[in-house]
């Protein structure tokens, strides 16, 4: 039986200079999934939250069948959690308290929603293993980004979030993020940024590179996971 491998554009593929830009995936593309070696349906896509896979995978009606998620920035969901404009959250000074409140939310919408075994993968957010873990998630790594912060020896990297979003929206939706946002932003991209001289990150994503070598560390895990919810 199948998986599901599901999650954004960081669970859509390999990132590099030849593919960056292009909405197609190439014949060369691989992603983390490709490299377990076990058969796996997809859903993943570009700028997707959380709550969009879920939609995605509530139409399957496949409610047995394993998940491994490649979890996302939760406050993408802001506005269908709070009915406020979407761009808010990146807007107060208290921007991480909301985060971790969204974060939360989210969480708990996906573990009422569906009924399949899920297990979580930190992506362009870190996952919080213990509410995770407390609500009937499995985590096999909470932060794909703490990891390659880890293989480089960064003294300065603190947590993995989708500081992304932050300029993306600042720079094509005219929002004026906070103080806090706008300093946290900073820091978070120019160690992106530095993990793209080492070759493990390209336009805030991981590299091919990236995905073989965390594949690889986590293969044990997921072979276990799959055979036990298989």
């Amino acid at each position: 039986m199948k998986y599901i491998f599901a999650g954004d554009s960081w669970a859509t593929k390999a990132y590099s200079f030849e593919n960056k830009n292009l909405k197609m995936l190439l014949d060369t593309d691989r992603r983390l999934a490709d490299y377990w070696n076990i058969p796996y349906s997809h859903r993943y896509s570009l700028g997707l939250s959380n709550l969009e896979v879920m939609d995605q995978i509530v139409r399957l009606n496949n409610p047995t069948t394993p998940i491994i998620w490649v979890y996302t920035e939760p406050c993408r969901d802001f506005a269908r959690i709070t009915g406020q404009n979407n761009f808010q959250w990146m807007t107060v000074e208290n921007i991480f308290d909301v985060r971790k409140e969204i974060n939360q939310k989210v969480l708990i919408i996906m573990r009422q929603t569906l009924s399949n075994p899920i297990a979580l993968i930190g992506g362009l957010s870190d996952v919080d293993k213990e509410f995770a873990v407390s609500i009937g998630f499995d985590v096999l790594h909470s932060s794909w980004q703490s990891w390659i912060a880890q293989k480089l020896d960064s003294t300065h990297f603190k947590f993995g979030w989708g500081a992304s979003d932050i300029g993306w929206r600042k720079d094509h939706n005219s929002v004026r993020p906070s103080k806090t946002a706008t300093f946290a932003w900073d820091e978070q991209i120019k160690e992106w940024c530095w993990w793209e001289q080492q070759g493990y990150f390209c336009a805030e994503h991981p590299t091919l590179r990236a995905n073989q070598e965390f594949a690889e560390f986590l293969k044990a895990d997921v072979e276990t996971w799959i055979n036990d919810h298989g």
